[in-house]
């Protein structure tokens, strides 16, 4: 009940975060604007002059995770080793589609002129955990329906990793991006700012009816937000302690995260109808 690696990998691909793009003995390019298609190829978006728009090179292409808040918890970097290549014609204007879907970019309408896209095809992708993650959670414990998603799942506990993992191509190719990383870091900073009230002691329920001990005038806070479930932080003395509230079953895209925690969010409202 939390992301694969290879989920990771396609999500962060598929983000608007700029890339670093290293290739052979070329000084590497930090900024670099990309997207992403159907099998995970990542697209680079360059200028006709660009080094990379002339000839096909390999490159490693590096995009690191920026997390939504500024107390979350970083996911790592995802890297991209491949082949690119510019493309032309047909195929330069259907990675132009590609593209814009996550990233409208101006310079799209230039594609075949100024602009280049360049093909990166993947012969090995891996993941740098920039922190801990958090591993699966077992507890489960089902809230009454008027608390929202059903079936949270508590865990507590955090993995130390902190080597390169690789990722098999297949998983890779097969996984699909967060269909609510999008949205992630503008509906974390909107419940913090404007839905307190009702989401704190949401999440205080849903842990307290897992088993988490919490003390009278502990309030969780999240932390970060996935098609599986939030992240939550909770003080546990000098240190924090984080834990993972599931959806049950996942999110399938964004409207189906709103239609979950209407109920929570806007309850009050309904009583005073």
């Amino acid at each position: 009940m939390q992301p694969s690696r290879a989920e990771l990998a396609r999500t962060l691909v598929s983000s608007t975060n700029p890339a670093t793009v290293v290739a052979g003995d070329l000084p590497a390019v930090a900024g670099v604007r990309h997207g992403a298609d159907d099998d995970g190829r990542v697209l680079l978006l360059c200028h006709r002059g660009d080094p990379l728009a002339t000839r096909p090179h390999d490159v490693c292409v590096q995009i690191a995770d920026e997390p939504p808040l500024p107390f979350s918890p970083a996911w790592g970097k995802v890297r991209v080793s491949g082949r690119a290549t510019p493309l032309g014609g047909n195929a330069a204007r259907a990675a132009a589609d590609s593209i814009a879907v996550t990233l409208p970019d101006p310079d799209l309408l230039d594609v075949g002129h100024d602009t280049v896209i360049v093909e990166v095809v993947p012969s090995r992708v891996t993941l740098l955990p920039r922190r801990a993650e958090p591993d699966e959670a077992h507890q489960p414990s089902a809230p009454s329906a008027s608390d929202g998603p059903d079936g949270p799942v508590v865990d507590g506990s955090w993995i130390g990793r902190h080597d390169e993992l690789a990722i098999d191509l297949a998983d890779y190719r097969s996984a699909d991006p967060d269909p609510v990383a999008p949205m992630e870091r503008p509906f974390l900073v909107d419940l913090v700012d404007h839905h307190g009230p009702q989401l704190y002691p949401f999440l205080r329920r849903q842990l307290v009816a897992s088993g988490v001990d919490l003390p009278a005038d502990c309030l969780p806070c999240p932390l970060r937000l996935d098609r599986y479930g939030l992240l939550v932080s909770v003080p546990d003395g000098d240190e924090t302690a984080c834990y993972r509230l599931c959806f049950t079953p996942p999110l399938d895209g964004q409207q189906d995260l709103l239609d979950r925690l209407h109920s929570v969010l806007f309850h009050h409202r309904c009583d005073h109808r």
